[in-house]
């Protein structure tokens, strides 16, 4: 068994909660032609395909036809819980899972769910260049944390005790802020600074945000990075939307995340493109090319499929290189075949 295989297999078991959302997602795929006797229906194939048909009739009114493809659990917690405890770890989700019951569609993920809301719902259009979520607001309580605690009373203790937390999703829900603010303040920091353990961060597309708001969850994260080893993980067009935002207006990846670490003290930032992923940690930059997939089985959850093998990688002691490998070569693997691959599936293809 080679040492990357070891390492991996050890940090199965590891406990990791994770925070605070819950989607119900209708995949579909906006229609460009209907179907006809003699060819099926064909969908709009890039985005760009779809933004020019809306374009041509501003000012004006259409329809377009959906094909629904399944309805599926969705919003960063489930994808990335699914991910993390498919291959092996001991993963606990706070998060909006369904109101009195968990709702079905997240029965089937390897986790403990203890929810605190109904599931918010959206629809997932899936194009072959990615994917456009319209999802609907969630309403937020006057007191978010006492709100979450009076549901799920074990929350402070299930975030406290965990080897790796993720907090995802913070750009789409409005109580996200006060709920990250709140377990830093109330569960982090009156105890001990443990640089062993992690705190594992998503913003999700920020593009909506503004400057002072994206500023302050990135000095909470590093808050955070005072008690944990804090990493970021971004998308390219967040990590964009952080360089226009914060970072002097500069597109150089490379740049932002050098200067995300040095102003706001988060450990790590993790940049995954559709063609390379970028890892900065204190031991330097590590680049290095995805293993694209040009027609994807699907798209939506491709991210948190990474940040889910990122997190195991993370509990591993993986080296940086072979932690973007593994992460890459699972999601890879996801938008491939379009289900969560297992470890074992994921290790045969390193």
């Amino acid at each position: 068994m080679s040492p990357l295989h070891a390492a991996v297999r050890r940090a199965q078991g590891k406990r990791v909660t994770v925070g605070f959302d819950g989607f119900i997602d209708t995949i579909a795929r906006p229609v460009r032609r209907t179907a006809s006797a003699a060819a099926p229906a064909e969908p709009f194939p890039t985005i760009p395909d779809f933004g020019r048909y809306l374009a041509e009739h501003g000012g004006k009114s259409c329809s377009v036809a959906l094909t629904v493809e399944r309805r599926q659990l969705g919003g960063n917690l489930p994808h990335l819980s699914r991910a993390a405890g498919t291959l092996g770890l001991d993963v606990s989700c706070v998060g909006m899972l369904g109101d009195p019951a968990i709702d079905p569609v997240f029965r089937d993920m390897p986790c403990r769910l203890y929810s605190f809301a109904p599931a918010g719902q959206a629809t997932a259009l899936e194009f072959a260049d990615g994917k456009v979520f319209l999802a609907t607001d969630v309403p937020c309580p006057s007191d978010p944390w006492a709100y979450v605690t009076a549901r799920v009373p074990e929350a402070p203790a299930l975030f406290r005790d965990a080897d790796l937390i993720a907090l995802v999703n913070w750009s789409e829900l409005d109580l996200s802020q006060p709920l990250w603010e709140a377990v830093f303040e109330q569960v982090l920091r009156p105890g001990p600074a443990d640089p062993g353990r992690y705190a594992f961060f998503d913003l999700c597309d920020c593009t909506r945000r503004t400057s002072d708001e994206l500023g302050r969850v990135l000095t909470l994260i590093g808050a955070f990075g005072q008690k944990r080893t804090a990493v970021l993980s971004l998308n390219e067009n967040e990590a964009l939307d952080c360089g226009r935002k914060l970072v002097s207006g500069t597109s150089c990846l490379p740049e932002i995340m050098q200067a995300l670490r040095a102003r706001y003290g988060m450990q790590e930032v993790l940049v995954h493109t559709l063609h390379e992923t970028l890892l900065q940690t204190p031991r330097g930059l590590t680049r290095m090319p995805t293993q694209f997939v040009p027609q994807p089985k699907i798209s939506t959850g491709a991210g948190d499929h990474f940040n889910g093998a990122s997190c195991l990688a993370l509990l591993a002691g993986l080296p940086d290189a072979d932690r973007v490998r593994f992460a890459g070569a699972f999601a890879s693997a996801y938008v491939r075949t379009g289900r969560t691959p297992t470890l074992d599936e994921t290790l045969d293809t390193l």
